[in-house]
């Protein structure tokens, strides 16, 4: 009985620390995202409150977000400390863009580049080329909206 007392608590912090740490979830806007395990972002804390920010701030570019993204990848890319990248991958695998913000003290930069690595996503998945342009573009309003906001 001991064993499976221990076996339960065990799974239930588990299960917290998962929950907590490697998931974004929002169920009343149907949006569910994996968040990759970091040696830099141990908590994925900044990710995870520049998504709400995304939500209040900038609605349509949550929304592309929910639908057009399954998994972020807070490590260190191509983007370097405070950057992004979008790496195109087959169709058929994980939606992914990298985000590597834990040394940003601006969540509103973490956002902005969470609209930006979307957009590259959302180009990729309509079978366009990625255009920087326009991603700089919506990454620049939803800093300008947070500015005001």
């Amino acid at each position: 009985m001991k064993k499976l007392v221990t076996f339960f608590i065990f799974l239930l912090v588990g299960g917290f620390v998962g929950w907590r740490y490697f998931f974004y979830v929002d169920f009343s806007a149907d949006c569910y995202l994996r968040l990759q395990p970091s040696l830099l972002e141990l908590s994925a804390g900044n990710i995870k409150q520049a998504i709400r920010i995304l939500k209040h701030a900038a609605p349509a570019e949550y929304v592309k977000l929910c639908r057009h993204v399954d998994v972020i990848n807070p490590n260190l890319s191509c983007g370097g400390f405070g950057g992004g990248c979008y790496y195109a991958r087959d169709l058929g695998q994980d939606r992914q863009i990298d985000i590597s913000t834990a040394h940003s003290n601006f969540l509103g930069l973490t956002a902005a580049i969470i609209v930006h690595e979307t957009c590259h996503a959302i180009q990729h998945q309509q079978g366009r080329s990625l255009s920087e342009a326009e991603c700089y573009e919506l990454d620049n309003e939803v800093l300008k909206n947070l500015v005001v906001y």
